[in-house]
């Protein structure tokens, strides 16, 4: 018979496990109406503005919020998987990052207030009808302040925090074939997550990642 010493040890070692599958709530993406969208999720949008400089675009409609009561450091990783045509923008948390038309890049660091919601506003300029495919991952900063009170942002990688920061992945659609070819609207959930061996993992790590999504879909993320 076990003892107790012992099956204390396995708890242990299973809820260590368990938490470190959990995400950072830190942060969250939210919808318009302030709800939560989880960590892997992958949100279909097709709402058109008119921006007055760049022409017609379609946004993401997609926040993020400080979930907490202090001042927090925020910035995103981003990754241009598909683009059939024009351009990626994205204006978070701060500056903007325009003319992006694939690849990994990084946005500029910033701080969202205690309990603050912000416009996630990512935004893709179309030139013809088509998809633009965009993995969005929320990075967490220090914040540290000079003897003056001048801040300065120091990135945390998700190795060094207790739970990953989430992220999502965006489609952009414009024109009927390309709504068409998204079964299930917004929403979709992620089912499965597996390196380039095929072995499944809890969250996306350096290199190949294939995701598997409940709309049938799999979708290649190198980080």
């Amino acid at each position: 018979m076990k003892s107790i010493k012992s099956l204390l040890l396995i708890a242990a070692a299973m809820f260590t496990t368990a938490s470190y599958a959990q995400v950072n709530k830190t942060f969250s993406f939210v919808d318009k109406d302030g709800k939560e969208i989880p960590s892997g999720t992958v949100w279909t949008t097709n709402t058109e503005e008119d921006d007055p400089f760049d022409g017609l675009m379609v946004v993401d409609e997609v926040f993020v919020k400080n979930n907490t009561n202090e001042r927090q450091g925020v910035g995103a990783f981003i990754n241009v998987q598909k683009i059939e045509n024009g351009s990626f923008r994205i204006c978070f948390p701060q500056n903007c990052m325009g003319g992006l038309k694939g690849g990994m890049t990084r946005t500029g660091s910033g701080a969202l207030d205690a309990n603050q919601v912000k416009p996630l506003k990512s935004e893709w300029f179309p030139e013809a009808d088509g998809i633009c495919e965009v993995y969005v991952k929320l990075e967490y900063y220090n914040i540290n302040k000079n003897k003056w009170g001048i801040e300065s942002f120091e990135r945390v990688d998700d190795e060094d925090l207790d739970n990953p920061m989430p992220y999502i992945i965006i489609h952009f659609v414009k024109g009927a074939t390309a709504i068409n070819g998204i079964k299930d609207g917004q929403n979709v959930e992620v089912t499965g997550i597996y390196d380039a061996t095929g072995k499944q993992i809890q969250t996306t790590q350096k290199g190949l990642n294939i995701v598997k999504l409940s709309n049938g879909k799999t979708v290649k993320i190198v980080k």
